[in-house]
């Protein structure tokens, strides 16, 4: 469907916003984003571009009143989600409500959220920042530690016993906002994500995605793949997990991703976004693994008060996977083999992130990455491979 002369405000300008303001773009918007990086990747595919934080929710909303915007879409960006919601009810616009974006982004309120509803999660305890040097309680080692309020890996740790809870705790205060966190179950067994559009309500289990991750101690992500390899009868009951944790958040109009373990004893939360999924999962990968549907068009239609046509989606039958290149220590001076792993087989897409002078450190989340590799595959073993191969002509030279 054509919107022209209707307006969207994009909230958050990463990398992975890019394929979500190209559809938009497809669909005649005229797009507005805000991000406090002047260079952010996604600024040029915009029409117009506030160079603005977007944690700041009077200075959003200011520029919302200006921009006069027909919709705010989240898009795959989770530190939008709050604010959007919040600019959306000053406006009267569609969106989430401000209660369900709290639930989705603050880890403990999700957890409440899924105690409430029955919702399987796992264990856990809060302990705020005051608290950490004194904090003595007995656990059920091994634990996870966790920022209350980030994303994407970010202080992210795993404690095998008490000598090691105290600095895994300062690490992952110091990587949130609040500097709370989150002491949780240690999750055995395979880590997936669920991309889901809930539509006046109803949950509709677009795709179930592989991940890949770095394994302790940080996990981060290196990859994804789709459709999911697991059985049908365990997909069964990941769907029914999912479904049941974005309706226990509140969602009514949202796309969500829900990230859960299958563990020894069946599927388990971690968390969940209500926003899509990022690392390409709902766009580059579900617009080749799906058909009948487009994740980030529905979510763009659901951010302008429309509803989206979900009645007829199935896989494709082609698999597809991605692989990140992970940041190592150094400056990065040159990038060599681009040309000859562009001409790797069933290449979708090859994106550098990383920028001639500037300085890493070795990836210890997902934020800490010189780009991606995205391949397809008669099976998401094949997909994965030539992902690998292309990223084995990439050269990143560091001084």
């Amino acid at each position: 469907m054509k919107y022209d002369g209707k307006r969207v405000l994009f909230l958050g300008a990463p990398v992975f916003q890019i394929p979500v303001v190209k559809k938009a773009k497809e669909m005649g918007l005229h797009v507005g984003i805000v991000d406090i990086d002047g260079g952010a990747p996604a600024f040029p595919y915009a029409d117009e571009c506030f160079v603005h934080s977007i944690r700041d929710d009077e200075g959003v909303l200011e520029i919302a009143r200006e921009f006069k915007p027909d919709g705010i879409v989240i898009g795959a960006n989770d530190t939008a989600v709050l604010t959007g919601a919040r600019v959306c009810r000053e406006l009267g616009l569609p969106g989430n409500s401000v209660q369900a974006a709290m639930n989705s982004t603050d880890k403990v309120k999700m957890l409440e959220a899924f105690e409430r509803s029955a919702v399987p999660h796992p264990f856990y305890r809060v302990v705020k920042k005051a608290d950490i040097e004194s904090f003595c309680e007995p656990l059920p080692y091994p634990v996870i530690s966790k920022p209350v309020d980030s994303s994407g890996g970010r202080g992210i740790s795993i404690i095998n016993s008490a000598e090691e809870l105290r600095e895994a705790m300062r690490f992952s205060s110091n990587a949130g906002q609040s500097g709370d966190i989150l002491i949780e179950e240690y999750l055995s067994g395979t880590e997936i994500s669920v991309e889901v559009l809930v539509v006046e309500g109803k949950p509709h289990i677009i795709q179930i995605t592989d991940k890949l991750t770095s394994g302790a101690p940080n996990f981060y992500e290196t990859g994804h793949a789709q459709p999911s390899t697991l059985s049908e009868e365990t997909k069964a009951r990941v769907r029914e997990l999912a479904s049941g944790a974005v309706l226990a958040v509140g969602l009514v109009n949202s796309p969500a991703h829900v990230e859960i373990m299958v563990t020894e004893s069946g599927p388990k939360m971690i968390e969940l976004g209500s926003r899509l999924g990022g690392d390409c999962i709902s766009t580059i990968l579900a617009d080749t693994s799906v058909r009948g549907v487009s994740m980030a068009g529905a979510a763009i239609e659901m951010a302008l008060g429309e509803t989206p046509d979900v009645g007829n989606y199935a896989d494709s039958g082609t698999c597809v996977g991605i692989r990140f290149i992970p940041a190592e220590d150094g400056v990065l001076s040159a990038i060599e083999g681009v040309d000859e792993a562009k001409k790797t087989a069933d290449l979708i897409e090859l994106r550098i992130t990383g920028r001639i002078g500037v300085r890493y450190t070795r990836a210890t989340d997902d934020s800490a990455r010189f780009g991606y590799v995205v391949c397809s595959g008669k099976t998401t073993e094949l997909a994965l491979e030539s992902c690998a191969e292309a990223v084995k002509k990439l050269r990143f030279v560091l001084e």
